[in-house]
């Protein structure tokens, strides 16, 4: 299969360990731009010289409205180059209780910002269905003649949320679960739009944080992936790394994922095969 990649891309919350492999991957398959948001400036410049020309950082705080707005006026500009981790009834009810103060900043991290990056880019999407020969807002209607019917790709947002959202069992924080739950919510709504939703659910990956400092870099973050699990509670035995995500990536914004909307894609070494899950 040709793989034809993806004209624009933009991806927030870098540079987490997720967020910097969809980035390092889409860059090696020859995406025209791709723009990376996060509210550490030096750290999005020194990617950006990394990774080539073709990463333009955004200063971005993805949980302030007018710090998104900022980001999305930078990105119509064609010629922007870029400044962008829960037993009984009392210890379920302490578990709340502490973790209460905490419910505001999760939310607005996993959720809030989510639909509010998604809501501020909307326009943007639009417009590239458009210029691709879709009908405005709903590309159910019937595409004009200038749509290439050999690629039937059309705008779509890629959420990555958790397998937290899905697994009945708490193990990283009721808020947290549940705003990833929330999150995953969003692939649903969109699609009657002509904007497709999809949403990446990745198990425990191996990430800077459980590497160390210096290992912030795809090409490090495969090196040294232990087995940290035992197979009863990961079928793989392992965390997953940067090339378990990169592909999903790649199937999503290539020609075979051109179908794919509303869809939860799950990579998480058979974690949620062996816990209660809604999945």
């Amino acid at each position: 299969m040709k793989f034809t990649p993806a004209p624009c891309v933009n991806t927030d919350s870098f540079p987490s360990g997720i967020g910097l492999s969809i980035v390092s991957c889409l860059v090696q398959t020859s995406a025209a731009r791709v723009y990376i948001l996060g509210r550490r400036l030096p750290i999005l410049q020194d990617a950006s010289q990394r990774l080539g020309n073709t990463v333009i950082p955004i200063e971005c705080d993805v949980t302030n409205p007018d710090s998104v707005s900022s980001a999305v006026s930078c990105i119509e500009r064609p010629d922007y180059k870029g400044a962008n981790i829960a037993t009984t009834i009392d210890e379920l009810q302490r578990s709340l209780l502490n973790t209460w103060s905490g419910w505001e900043a999760t939310f607005a991290v996993n959720l809030s910002a989510v639909v509010g990056v998604s809501a501020a880019f909307l326009k943007l999407l639009d417009e590239g269905n458009r210029r691709r020969g879709w009908p405005a807002e709903k590309t159910s209607l019937a595409p004009s003649d200038t749509v290439d019917l050999e690629d039937k790709r059309s705008s779509q947002i890629i959420t990555v949320a958790s397998i937290a959202g899905l697994n009945q069992y708490i193990t990283a924080g009721l808020s947290y679960s549940g705003s990833k739950a929330a999150a995953i919510l969003l692939a649903h709504l969109l699609a009657p739009w002509g904007i497709r939703c999809n949403v990446i659910n990745p198990g425990s990956m191996v990430s800077p944080r459980s590497l160390g400092p210096f290992a912030f870099y795809p090409s490090d973050m495969s090196v040294g992936t232990k087995d940290t699990y035992s197979y009863n509670d990961v079928p793989a035995g392992r965390k997953g790394d940067f090339q378990d995500v990169a592909g999903v990536v790649l199937y999503l914004i290539c020609k075979a994922g051109a179908y794919a909307n509303g869809n939860m894609q799950i990579t998480d070494g058979g974690r949620l095969s062996v816990m209660p899950a809604t999945y």
